[in-house]
């Protein structure tokens, strides 16, 4: 059984989906009706098939099929349906067996079922495809941190930072990976950069409660407060940290990770590496949490 939490712990995103393009679902006609037509209507052909539709399958039938097939692969893995957007990540690598974003869904896929050989080899060809994709290092690096490789995830991380200095997205998953690693100076500045002060004292709270550090979550949670008192997120996950300091009970409902900025897809890639990190905690939709904003 495939844990939910395993796929959805991963997007960044977060990320974003790409937009479905929409297309003609007409209802076959009645024979009898189509009879009696003095002149039937001209045939016409969708620029793009609807997803679900009988034609959708069909790559002649769409404008850009590769394009379509991506989009319609990461809607059908938000809504748990495995098999279906391994069926159309596939159809996308029929149409260009070098298509980096399908091979990063794919090994998304694998490891969601445990298949961690073949999410490395697919990976390690995307990379040798892609050597500066920024978001082919960050899969990597979560893949890395999905087997609990955190100095060769920080190693990937840091590449993807290297290769988009400037897109605060990848500041996000590189203190993502520092924090968890204990560089609670690194991963706060990076924290900083992707999603604001107040919310990164809340990210590295959140962390350093992950780690049992429940003396430095709480000091980073009141930092948190200090600079925005109304952050719903601190203020929840600080008394949860109160109350397991005093020996009580972890509140049930807890807060979750700010998500991963959203940024402008380079090349055609979405901004998001896929529907969640691989090591980040479920969501609170099928994609990202509410942005402690």
């Amino acid at each position: 059984m495939i844990h939910s939490s395993r796929l959805n712990a991963w997007l960044f995103s977060a990320v974003s989906l790409a937009a479905l393009a929409s297309g003609c679902n007409s209802t076959p006609k009645n024979p009898m009706t189509a009879a009696k037509q003095q002149t039937p209507a001209p045939a016409t052909t969708p620029a793009v098939a609807t997803p679900g539709s009988l034609d959708f399958s069909t790559s002649k039938t769409l404008k850009n099929p590769t394009k379509v097939h991506l989009a319609y692969a990461l809607w059908e893995e938000q809504e748990g349906n495995l098999v279906g957007a391994r069926n159309s990540y596939e159809k996308v690598l029929d149409e260009n067996s070098k298509n980096v974003e399908a091979m990063i869904g794919l090994a998304r896929l694998d490891i969601a079922l445990g298949r961690m050989d073949d999410a490395e080899k697919r990976l390690f060809k995307a990379q040798k495809i892609a050597p500066k994709n920024s978001q082919v290092a960050v899969s990597l690096g979560q893949y890395y941190a999905a087997k609990n490789d955190l100095p060769h995830a920080l190693e990937q991380m840091q590449l993807a930072r290297t290769h988009s200095p400037y897109d605060p997205a990848f500041a996000y998953h590189l203190g993502h990976i520092q924090a968890k690693m204990g560089d609670v100076t690194s991963a706060l500045a990076n924290f900083t950069e992707a999603v604001g002060p107040a919310e990164a004292h809340y990210n590295l709270a959140y962390m350093l409660h992950e780690r049992g550090d429940l003396a430095g979550a709480e000091e980073h949670l009141q930092r948190a407060l200090s600079l925005k008192p109304e952050l719903p997120q601190a203020q929840s996950l600080l008394l949860a940290v109160r109350q397991e300091r005093q020996g009580g009970k972890q509140l049930a409902q807890r807060p979750r990770l700010t998500p991963a900025p959203t940024t402008t897809p380079a090349q055609g890639v979405p901004s998001a590496v896929q529907p969640a990190s691989y090591t980040e905690p479920a969501r609170t939709s099928s994609f990202d949490p509410a942005p402690a904003r």
